[in-house]
């Protein structure tokens, strides 16, 4: 029978992530959808939320929103990370990076202006909009994005009253066809006394 040892005298109870600090991190802003947003506006909406990757080895990267152990596990990395940000936290709405007619190199340089949504795109004063090539014309995109959005809404919501109200004829035709055979039967069916 073989048999394993495990040498936990490295292991330190008043410091449990002792030897963390040697796994690469990389904290960074990430955008999740919120769903709830995204179907009552009518388009994606995103939620800035803090997030982490954890470089286990060269094919193992975890990814995902961060928990309070991972600050405390990496206190350095997640401390100069804020420091330096990457991202702005609340920013809501459709996510640059996730607008098709953007490219990566775009979306980094709106960042630099703290520009991270389409729908602050739309908003773009002029004197930071002539600072950036193209933003002008980009600005405008984004204005009709914006507008476009909004001007749906009212459609999908007359599309869904209209859907729901379909049902509801439909189960009322149901009832009356059911009703009138009710009637004809009893028409048909000879007087008792």
């Amino acid at each position: 029978m073989q048999t394993f040892e495990s040498d936990i005298s490295h292991f330190d109870p008043r410091n449990p992530f002792k030897g963390d600090e040697r796994l690469p991190v990389r904290f960074y802003m990430g955008a999740i959808q919120n769903d709830e947003e995204t179907e009552k506006q009518g388009r994606p909406i995103f939620v800035d939320t803090e997030c982490i990757q954890i470089f286990n080895s060269k094919d193992n990267v975890i990814d995902r929103p961060i928990r309070d152990s991972d600050k405390q596990r990496w206190p350095g990395a997640y401390n100069a990370w804020k420091s330096g940000g990457d991202g702005e936290p609340g920013a809501t709405g459709t996510r640059l990076a996730h607008w098709p007619i953007m490219t990566r190199a775009q979306v980094e340089e709106f960042r630099f202006f703290k520009i991270f949504t389409v729908e602050q795109l739309a908003e773009l004063p002029d004197s930071t909009a002539q600072k950036i090539m193209g933003a002008v014309k980009l600005r405008q995109l984004a204005k009709l994005a914006v507008e476009a959005a909004r001007g749906e809404e009212p459609f999908r919501r007359m599309q869904a009253e209209l859907e729901k109200r379909d049902g509801q004829i439909a189960e009322l035709q149901s009832e009356v066809r059911r009703l009138t055979g009710l009637i004809a039967e009893k028409l048909k069916a000879p007087a008792t006394v």
